[in-house]
């Protein structure tokens, strides 16, 4: 049990008095997942930003909302409102210091659990990247329509996460055509170029490391640049196929910061390509995404991509 000390004056004779505290007055309620059908996963590019709090037409629902998984809790989540359409937002892709974006019981599961609970359509997922394309300079935007995934800890279906906690729950196989969507990602394309970033490009391909660590200069040519991919982040995955398991559309903001190792220039430091250029980008970032979130219909199927899953008998 813990004391509670009141002040001085609190006593009838203006002494202190204690309040004895028991564990349950220490454990704050979870909060019930609201039915919502957008989602921001905040990334390293929106850190800084604020978002969603203090943005032209949002409204906060509730603030700092920590949803009890099969998995864990997740990290604290904004419930919000913009022109009428409610979203949830998590900033760093639901990892802390304490929910690792690695197996067992990870930052993507509990996420995404929750978004499956909320009944979630849309999700715009967002990242810094470093550029393994030569013709990519940092502060370019790339809206990739494809990824190759190089991690090896990350869970790859959330149904069968859960079974293995012992729920009962659909099973689904689908198919990776389109990974991210097309029409979710015109209107981001749109955005960034309103928000003002120096160039921004319409395709690409995302290659996903392990990490944390970053890439060493052989890494980069021989497994990044040699293959053909553009950019390389850490947490499109499991993002980009779990809002495909879910039944969603998913399209992402990858913004470079810098160089691949070795490519082009290596006089680059941690600095300047994250601390610094988090500073000045972070906040347009933020504010194409709340673009976004005006203006698309989440009621819209027309994209294709809730015909690529389906019940399966084999999971």
């Amino acid at each position: 049990m813990i004391l509670r000390v009141h002040g001085p004056r609190c006593g009838a004779f203006g002494v202190a008095r204690a309040t004895v505290l028991t564990l349950e007055d220490m454990i704050l309620p979870m909060a019930e997942i609201p039915r919502v059908k957008i989602a921001v996963l905040g990334g390293s590019t929106t850190i800084g930003s604020g978002f969603p709090r203090g943005y032209e037409g949002v409204k906060v629902i509730a603030d700092d909302l920590v949803f009890e998984t099969p998995f864990g809790p997740t990290a604290p989540f904004i419930h919000g409102e913009v022109d009428g359409k409610e979203f949830l937002y998590v900033g760093f892709h639901g990892i802390t210091r304490e929910i690792r974006n690695t197996e067992p019981d990870s930052s993507g599961e509990r996420v995404f659990y929750v978004l499956w609970k909320a009944g979630v359509k849309k999700i715009i997922g967002t990242a810094l990247c470093g550029s393994t394309n030569r013709l990519l300079d940092p502060g370019d935007a790339v809206v990739p329509d494809d990824f190759v995934d190089f991690t090896t800890k990350r869970p790859q279906m959330l149904m069968v996460s859960l079974r293995d906690k012992g729920l009962d729950v659909p099973r689904f196989s689908y198919r990776l055509h389109q990974p991210l969507c097309p029409s979710l990602s015109g209107l981001l394309v749109d955005a960034c170029v309103d928000a003002g970033f120096p160039r921004v490009f319409k395709r690409g391909i995302v290659g996903v490391a392990e990490g944390p660590r970053l890439e060493s200069p052989a890494e980069i040519r021989l497994r990044w640049q040699n293959m053909g991919i553009d950019v390389v982040t850490m947490n499109l995955v499991p993002e980009v196929f779990f809002a495909r398991e879910i039944g969603a559309c998913y399209a992402a903001l990858e913004l470079v910061s810098n160089y691949g190792e070795g490519l082009v220039d290596p006089r680059w430091e941690g600095s300047t390509a994250f601390s610094d250029f988090q500073k000045r980008w972070s906040r347009p970032s933020a504010e194409a995404i709340l673009s976004v979130l005006k203006a698309m219909d989440p009621d819209d199927e027309s994209c294709g991509c809730g015909g690529l899953r389906w019940e399966s008998i084999l999971l």
